[in-house]
């Protein structure tokens, strides 16, 4: 056979050349056979095969004869992926230098990187560990190589991980080559991961690292057009758009004076799913969640915008949806109740008490609109709560915001009306005004995750510090395409930093979801999680100063101990063991350089990349396969074949209760809220059908639990490729 080598001759296929680079990526695994690997090489190759495409062929044979019982040619083919990747950025297989990577991209490399002396470089090179590139899996390198390292216009990488750690951690803590070291270590042995938005920009001159952003629209005009410009805007900054409708008024009320009906909210709706399609995130479009409250005359109507019910020409596909609930609609659900619907224009008060911290002021105001007819319409709650989990289960895309737990249980002392594309990020936002431009209108997040099953309670301190620093001194740092999102950024310097790599954790442990055991270890792990964070940002205030809002925010006198809904104590009576007295002594003395600290965005993306369990949430099998913008790809459970008969399964049973126990657990601690989901698994019911009222169920178990929102509804599927279930764009997935 021959092979086309680079120049356009041909030679004879050097075999001995073919298997020294096999026997170099078996390396000292032992279950892994090179006449195996050489056999299913044969299969793809030909004469005349470019001498380049022999390594793809090696790494795609390998790749495909990985499984859980051959485990070891996953290692092979991440092997061979380095080997590839080594040859096009260094053209052989000994590393470069810092200075040398920096020298050869300083095009694409911001000021900040090269103002690094050759001195400082040296040091930060004896630094760099490239042996960590093999602790990734050859999936999870995969993941790093297209979506993190930058490549060239031909798609050929010009970094390596290692690298890209080290220089994101350069562009992070300018020429404090401590903290620099610290950030490598921490992203490059997976202890810590930041999200794609921050990946990509770091060590660039771009200063946009939002995940995603929270627009709310107001009644008017300017305000809609306002909020589309922010919404493209935004969009091609590669944010998710969460954005709340719910104060534009309903379909058939009169406006201009009683001249003219006003045509509701669907043409609005309308008009974000065309403003997010303007711009593509990563060769996709861009992604939003609308929010509407739960007695909104047009709510039937939303939800069938995603139905298979609904005639084509009038859905809504890609958008996803928020419906805003409240205790009031809970209880007359129970009871089979009616409710009634109404137009902001006619109950202009009831939004605004919807999002207040006392409920029955609330429940006063509606049951007195109902009495005095203000209504729009009445239906059964019960049927309401119906066609919201037949939606859910349906089409995955209509979340559940408990709006009063959202503002009872948060240190925002203004109102909060809506969360964002995942449901997780719930800070204030003002209905956005082309007059106002210097109000924090739009709310944006910036995110960060430890590795629960890395990182100890020992260890807590000083990883939850290192994440406030660095996600404070990038907010700090960010310019945004909106004058209200940079005034929200500046004023309230809020962050986001959460965990992932629970189910492993636990897995470990020899835990399962619900157990008493594994129930009080979260809760102990999650008080430190939490006292670290509002430490440093307490400590933090030396650094960056107090944040300006931060007398907007109730931290001075009440800490996540006294907040958080006492219904967990049902789950889970431990008593607290840090020093809160201390902690709220000098909140109060000192304040904070955040005004929020913490939230649990989903992880999907940097579990691959990182090969970590996403979030919370319990693994589906040992061995899953992704589809990534039409990529394949398989991930193995951390220690897999180690832990396969300790992991807790999503789908083995009914895990619903137990797993939402975590979820409130988790909420208890946090300040915002959590990417949470559920799991249904038809062959677990009779006639193999979802009882929908397991679905209201878990609805109601959540609410009672203090859960502040839900977020997809997952159905268990024959076909065993897993969707994403990720924003676009990978903004959220840390």
């Amino acid at each position: 056979m021959n092979v086309l080598k680079n120049d356009g001759t041909l030679e004879p296929l050097n075999l001995q050349k073919f298997r020294d680079s096999l026997t170099w990526a078996k390396g000292s695994l032992k279950n892994v056979s090179v006449s195996d690997i050489e056999m299913q090489c044969k299969l793809h190759m030909y004469d005349g095969i470019p001498t380049s495409y022999i390594l793809d062929v090696s790494i795609k044979a390998t790749y495909d004869m990985s499984s859980l019982r051959h485990f070891e040619y996953d290692e092979v083919s991440r092997n061979l992926k380095l080997q590839k990747l080594y040859k096009q950025v260094f053209k052989s297989t000994k590393p470069c230098t810092l200075a040398e990577i920096i020298e050869k991209n300083k095009s694409l490399y911001g000021k900040a990187i090269l103002s690094y002396s050759k001195k400082e470089l040296e040091k930060l090179d004896r630094i760099i560990d490239h042996s960590r590139d093999f602790t990734f899996s050859a999936s999870g390198l995969d993941k790093t190589i297209t979506n993190d390292v930058f490549l060239d216009k031909n798609k050929v990488p010009l970094e390596t991980p290692q690298f890209m750690f080290m220089l994101i951690a350069m562009d992070t803590f300018h020429h404090d080559l401590k903290r620099i070291a610290d950030v490598y270590n921490a992203l490059s042995k997976f202890k810590v991961t930041l999200p794609t938005p921050e990946l990509k920009a770091l060590r660039t001159n771009r200063t946009d690292y939002a995940s995603c952003c929270t627009i709310r629209i107001g009644d008017n005009i300017d305000s809609w057009n306002t909020a589309s410009s922010a919404i493209v805007s935004h969009t091609v900054a590669s944010a998710g758009v969460g954005v709340d409708i719910s104060d534009i008024a309903s379909i058939g009320d009169m406006v201009k004076e009683g001249l003219i009906k006003h045509s509701g909210k669907i043409p609005v709706l309308k008009s974000i799913d065309t403003d997010v399609g303007k711009a593509s995130q990563n060769g996709r479009r861009g992604s939003a969640t609308a929010f509407a409250n739960f007695y909104d005359p047009e709510l039937d109507d939303i939800l069938g915008l995603k139905s298979p019910r609904t005639a084509v020409e009038k859905r809504i596909n890609d958008l996803s949806y928020g419906i805003k609930l409240h205790e009031l609609i809970y209880k007359r659900a129970s009871k089979s109740m009616p409710f009634g619907t109404f137009s902001v224009r006619k109950a202009p008060e009831l939004n605004k008490l919807m999002y207040g911290k006392d409920t029955k002021l609330f429940e006063e105001e509606y049951c007195k609109l109902e009495a005095s007819n203000a209504f729009s319409s009445t239906s059964d709650a019960k049927d309401l709560f119906r066609s919201i989990a037949t939606e859910r289960g349906e089409t995955s895309s209509y979340y559940i915001v408990n709006i009063d737990e959202v503002n009872s249980n948060t240190p925002y002392l203004d109102e909060i009306s809506q969360s964002n594309i995942c449901v997780e990020f719930c800070t204030p936002t003002l209905p956005i005004q082309s007059y106002e431009p210097d109000a924090p209108a739009i709310g944006i997040c910036v995110l960060g995750n430890i590795n629960q099953s890395e990182v100890s309670i020992d260890d807590l301190p000083f990883y939850t510090k290192l994440l406030v620093e660095l996600q404070t001194m990038l907010a700090l740092r960010q310019v945004h395409p909106t004058s209200q999102a940079n005034s929200f950024v500046k004023n309230y310097r809020d962050i986001g930093i959460g965990f992932s790599n629970h189910a492993n954790w636990l897995a470990k442990q020899g835990l399962r979801y619900g157990s008493q055991e594994a129930i009080d270890k979260h809760d102990q792990w999650m008080e430190h999680f939490a006292y670290g964070l509002i430490s440093a940002s307490n400590e933090l205030v030396e650094k960056f100063g107090k944040a300006p809002l931060f007398d907007r925010t109730n931290w001075a006198s009440i800490m996540p101990i006294d907040r958080y809904k006492k219904t967990v104590d049902t789950i889970c009576s431990r008593a607290p063991e840090c020093d809160w007295s201390s902690l709220q002594e000098r909140v109060a003395k000192n304040g904070m350089a955040n005004c929020g600290l913490s939230m649990i965005p989903p992880s999907e993306s940097s579990s691959i990349g990182s090969n970590q369990t996403s979030s919370i949430e319990p693994i589906k099998e040992p061995l899953t396969v992704k589809d990534r913008q039409g990529v394949l790809l398989k991930q193995y459970a951390p220690d897999a074949i180690k832990l396969v008969d300790k992991y807790d399964y999503a789908y083995d049973r009914k895990i619903n209760k137990d797993f939402l126990k975590h979820v409130a657990i988790t909420q208890k601690w946090i300040d915002k809220a959590i990417s949470s989901n559920v799991f249904y698994n038809p062959d677990l019911y009779e006639d193999g059908k979802i009882d929908i009222k397991d679905i209201i169920e878990d609805m109601y178990f959540a609410k009672f639990l203090g859960i502040k929102t839900g977020y997809y509804h997952n159905t268990k599927v024959k076909d065993a490729k897993e969707l994403s279930s990720a924003c676009s764009g990978g903004g959220c997935e840390v």
